[in-house]
């Protein structure tokens, strides 16, 4: 945070200035933000060679500002975003607030969410409610067209389960996504990514559990620093180990023209670094209702050097997602214009969760330096 004094107005005494650029000297050498500080080499080396950052962008970030790009990754509806932030806050402060999802994604644009129970029920589902749109959009689903995206059986399932003539389809119908929605978690925590459905609402099918794992063996960074999570998500749940925490939970996001329902698996694994505990925390999308086939968004949290405020940190953010309609002639286009909002939105989301995380560790880093009050 730069301090920037005004011009003195005149009549304005001199010896307000002076006291006012003295404040500033005295403050700027605790304010070790306010200066540009150069990235960790390995960090800058993985940003380049892996994440496709450029030098003014590194030197944007190594400045203190927030830096968010697009990456061509040369498969034609994937999309890959980068951010990055500087972060006044040790990397586990920052895992102890995404602990906290619920709270962590609350914002204008989340409609509902919960995380599930362990071992997830039924009721975990409840507050996700389908409008009747969405009712009827579900009521029309036929494999090879279907406004959800939903495999052949699942559509039968849902068929078969309500009564498309009673008055209260529309809650039933509801019902009927909670029981397949929870099928689809269980069966996904017992077998992997083979039990993820396959998509029939196009002609050409789509296997999440194979973009997943297209996903994951394509993150070149992941496979370098945190190979051991990127066996995690390949092979869970054979791959369960004690160093690696889960959890996970459903959303409902207003995104584009229709609300996008999720369910999303996060993984948490902590691994040392040269200056403290680096952690990386992967989100695997199980499931989204529109637009997204597969998504894996990685998060690093590389401790830097500078500790002078009780803890630094680098946030490097990752998505990458299968997305309809971004393809061809008029796709292309649509493309453009999806990456520049996702970049910003990205931005955004990147400048609030730093705000937060600093408010709240810098608050309890104040708090636990009081000298205890006698009594």
């Amino acid at each position: 945070m730069a301090v920037h004094p005004g011009a003195p107005s005149a009549g304005r005494p001199a010896k307000r200035l002076c006291s006012a650029l003295l404040f500033i000297a005295i403050i700027q050498p605790i304010l070790p933000w306010a200066n540009a500080q150069a990235l960790p080499p390995r960090l800058r080396s993985a940003l380049r060679d892996h994440m496709g950052a450029k030098e003014h962008q590194l030197k944007t970030v190594e400045g203190g500002g927030i830096v968010t790009y697009s990456v061509d990754t040369g498969v034609a509806d994937e999309i890959m975003l980068v951010g990055v932030a500087r972060i006044w806050a040790t990397p586990s402060a920052f895992v102890s607030h995404y602990r906290e999802i619920i709270k962590f994604e609350s914002g204008p644009g989340i409609l509902a969410q919960r995380k599930f129970s362990v071992p997830p029920v039924e009721s975990d589902l409840a507050g996700l409610n389908l409008s009747r749109e969405e009712a009827d959009e579900i009521r029309k689903c036929r494999p090879g067209k279907c406004a959800f995206k939903i495999g052949a059986p699942g559509m039968k399932f849902l068929q078969s389960a309500v009564n498309w003539n009673s008055s209260d389809y529309v809650h039933q119908a509801t019902q009927a996504v909670h029981t397949l929605w929870l099928q689809y978690l269980v069966r996904y925590q017992n077998t992997g990514d083979k039990g993820l459905a396959v998509y029939h609402d196009s002609e050409q099918q789509f296997s999440v559990g194979q973009g997943l794992q297209e996903l994951v063996s394509r993150s070149s960074a992941l496979q370098e620093y945190a190979p051991q999570l990127a066996t995690y998500l390949r092979d869970y749940p054979a791959s369960k180990s004690a160093s690696t925490e889960e959890f996970f939970y459903w959303q409902v996001g207003a995104f584009g023209l229709k609300p996008v329902h999720r369910v999303t698996h996060v993984a948490i694994q902590k691994t040392p670094a040269a200056w403290g505990e680096a952690y990386v925390i992967a989100d695997k999308m199980l499931f989204a209702s529109h637009y997204f086939r597969s998504a894996l968004e990685l998060q690093y949290l590389i401790p830097g050097q500078d500790q002078n405020v009780g803890g630094m940190h680098y946030l490097v953010s990752v998505q990458r997602s299968y997305v309809d309609g971004i393809t061809g002639f008029r796709g292309r286009m649509m493309r453009t214009i999806a990456v520049r909002k996702a970049r910003e939105a990205m931005k955004r989301h990147i400048a609030s969760v730093k705000a937060t995380v600093e408010r709240d560790f810098n608050r309890a880093s104040t708090q636990s330096q009081k000298p205890p009050t006698s009594r």
